[in-house]
Order: C-alpha cells, then sequence, then structure tokens
C-alpha cells in the first residue's frame, strides 16, 4: 500500500521513509529528466557540456582539458573536441602554457561570457515561465525549500560511482 503526502497541494506517492534506493533512483530520474527538458525547451545553442564547460570556464578564469574534465566527470577527449568547437565559434581563446609548454589553458572570451549568459537567460525563462503557469505559490515554496536540499546532495563528498560518475 502506497503513502501519499499533500504537501502544499502536491499529492504524490511517497516511498516508505527508509528507502534511500527508491528516492535515489526517483530524484535520479526527475533531474535528467528536467535537465534534458530544459535543454530542449529554451532553444540554446550551446549543447550540455558546451555550457558545462563555459561555465567552469567563467569560475575559474582559466583551464586546462584534464581540469575541466576531472571536475565536471568527463574524459578529457570529449572536452578537447568541445574546446575546439567553442574555439571555432571564438567563444573560447586556448594558449601554451608558457612555464609547461605540454600544457594549454583555455579562457572564456567575451563572445563566450556573452553566449553563457544568454544560454542562462533562455534556460531559466523557461523554468521561470512554468513555475509561474503550472505551479502555485505553495507549490513553488515546496521547490524553494527543496533547493538547498539538492545542493547538498550534488556537493556531497560522498562515495563516487564506479566508473568516474
Amino acid at each position: 500500500m502506497s503513502r501519499e503526502t499533500a504537501t502544499a497541494g502536491i499529492v504524490s506517492p511517497v516511498p516508505p521513509a527508509g528507502d534511500a534506493a527508491k528516492l535515489a533512483a526517483d530524484i535520479r530520474a526527475a533531474a535528467g529528466r528536467l535537465i534534458r527538458r530544459v535543454r530542449h525547451e529554451s532553444g540554446t545553442t550551446l549543447t550540455w557540456s558546451q555550457s558545462v564547460l563555459l561555465s567552469g570556464l567563467a569560475k575559474h578564469g582559466h583551464a586546462t582539458a584534464s581540469e575541466l574534465a576531472v571536475e565536471n566527470g568527463l574524459r578529457t577527449q570529449t572536452v578537447w573536441s568541445s574546446l575546439v568547437t567553442l574555439e571555432e565559434r571564438g567563444l573560447v581563446t586556448r594558449r601554451r602554457d608558457a612555464a609547461d609548454r605540454r600544457n594549454v589553458h583555455a579562457s572564456l572570451t567575451l563572445s563566450g561570457q556573452k553566449e553563457l549568459e544568454a544560454d542562462r537567460r533562455a534556460r531559466e525563462a523557461w523554468i521561470e515561465g512554468v513555475l509561474e503557469r503550472e505551479f502555485t505559490v505553495a507549490q513553488r515554496e515546496v521547490l524553494a525549500q527543496a533547493v538547498p536540499l539538492l545542493v547538498r546532495l550534488a556537493g556531497s563528498a560522498g562515495q563516487t560511482a564506479p566508473g568516474g560518475g
């Protein structure tokens, strides 16, 4: 028999408190669906990995492909390929490290910063529109309360899955 909750007008099955495996599967599935939907609906020109790389460069100023790969759980070859594409589009520049010529550092260009900001605005605008049209104030409050927990989950230093992610 399934328990249900009616928190803030939301009626949904609630797994037993000890069923972390079910909750984990539900969160993973919901997060994946949300990411795919936002990417599709926002109409941005950046792929997920390109957006992640530009975000990393905005955060750090510059980084090598291996640094970006480790930080984002990507293969170095995937990062290199994306950086080449981003450079061709004028969104990043790459330069060899003067101290260690084996290292190549990527940095955002002004166009890259503008593209990243436009990408973020488009994705957030789609989410905002859905929240305003389809969610009550009480439901938005429940989501707002969940955000710190999701951030905590995302930043957990827990065990890494086999294969790096």
